[in-house]
């Protein structure tokens, strides 16, 4: 499986609150952890990793005292139906949110740059690193 830099980092940096002064249980905090991770609204795309992966939200243990409404399909193909429609559904409403944040991002981050003309004999200065 590969994992993005940004998630290990998430993974880290979330780790390191719970995990003691010598750094020796982090492996019982990450199973909660990833639960809570899967479990968890993207802030871009308001979905769960779990509604992307498997077309459902995950069931919490919250759900054991709280109750959650139940939804059976009446048959297996009818299942299959609607979970495939779902899925396309959410992943090209999350390709459509995630090209709106980039197009936000580039607005925010282009004004930031200066473009420089050069012309022929300019005098530029050359970055090169000895070893």
């Amino acid at each position: 499986m590969a994992w993005s830099r940004s998630l290990i980092l998430t993974i880290l940096n979330n780790l390191s609150l719970f995990v003691s002064k010598n750094q020796t249980n982090c492996d019982t905090h990450l199973p909660l952890f990833l639960l809570a991770y899967k479990s968890a609204e993207h802030e871009v795309t308001g979905l769960t990793p779990a509604d992307m992966l498997f077309g459902r939200t995950l069931r919490l243990p919250c759900y054991i005292l709280f109750g959650r409404p139940s939804e059976t399909p009446s048959s297996k193909n009818e299942y299959m139906k609607n979970l495939e429609a779902r899925l396309e559904s959410e992943h090209a409403f999350a390709r459509e949110r995630f090209k709106l944040a980039s197009e936000r991002m580039k607005t925010c981050y282009d004004p930031e740059q200066q473009t420089t003309i050069l012309k022929r004999k300019d005098l530029v200065w050359m970055y090169n690193p000895k070893r």
